[in-house]
């Protein structure tokens, strides 16, 4: 919500943008890009911005915790 760009949400405009994150070893997101665009700007970068809270807990191969990338959408919509 906070992110959320107040010019599209008093426009009742929302949308979905599909992040990639590449995740660290501790779990932490390293890097981030939008894999599929919602059709705005401007809630693209809000959904870039939203995704530095994101934690995760860190992929395992066996028992070796690895860096990996995943995918997410981030929804933007009015309530």
């Amino acid at each position: 919500e906070r992110e959320y760009p107040p010019l599209l949400r008093d426009a009742g405009i929302g949308g979905t943008v599909l992040i990639y994150f590449f995740i660290d070893e501790n779990g932490r997101v390293q890097d981030r890009r939008v894999n599929e665009s919602s059709g705005h700007q401007s809630l693209d970068e809000a959904a870039l911005a939203v995704s530095e809270i994101y934690r995760f807990t860190p992929a395992l191969n066996r028992d070796k915790k690895v860096p990996v990338w995943v995918s997410f959408p981030i929804t933007f919509q009015v309530r």
